[in-house]
């Protein structure tokens, strides 16, 4: 009788074992996604405001950018401000490569793009700097200033004057927002 309980118990066992071990010379199933960023969507109509929306907030954080650095010459504590500003730069530039261009403005963003990669080397030093624990933050910052040339630089200077041949009030407008955001 304990024989063939132990037989009826062993048996249900062992299925169940057997059921759970896997072949391990298979290879795995895996699907890779691509990882495409997500590109926003602009129309003909909202892309000189959006552009414009983004140069102005973009020269608004070199602004800050400059600032915080001269507030680091003195509190070395400070540094830690460049890096957030260098981050924030970063999102912006991310705001206007990762768009989809109406093709009405497709040479336009052309010159966009130039001054995006250019800004980038900037926030590259700043951010490659600070990864490293270099002592010196500001001789990053001294070499990262040609690249934020912003909206005075060559390209973007350009971009915007076709953009205001298109829609003169748009950088107007962009200015007044962000006039109106950091007022609050």
């Amino acid at each position: 009788m304990k024989a063939t309980k132990l037989v009826s118990l062993a048996i249900p066992i062992l299925l169940l074992i057997g059921c759970a071990v896997e072949n391990k010379e298979s290879t795995p199933k895996t699907e890779q996604l691509s990882k495409s960023t997500m590109k926003t969507v602009i129309s003909e109509k909202q892309y000189p405001y959006y552009i414009c929306e983004q140069l102005v907030e973009f020269q608004y954080m070199k602004d800050l950018f400059i600032v915080n650095s001269m507030k680091a010459m003195e509190d070395k504590e400070k540094e830690k401000d460049i890096l957030k500003t260098a981050n924030k730069m970063d999102k912006i530039l991310d705001n206007m490569e990762y768009i989809k261009v109406p093709d009405k403005y497709k040479d336009i963003h052309k010159d966009i793009q130039v001054g995006v990669t250019d800004a980038r080397k900037a926030t590259k030093l700043i951010k490659d700097t600070s990864k490293e624990d270099k002592p010196n933050m500001q001789e990053a910052v001294l070499k990262s200033t040609p690249h934020l040339s912003g909206v005075d630089g060559e390209n973007w200077k350009s971009a915007l004057y076709e953009l205001s041949k298109e829609n003169k009030d748009a950088y107007g407008k962009a200015l007044d927002k962000l006039m109106k955001e950091h007022a609050e």
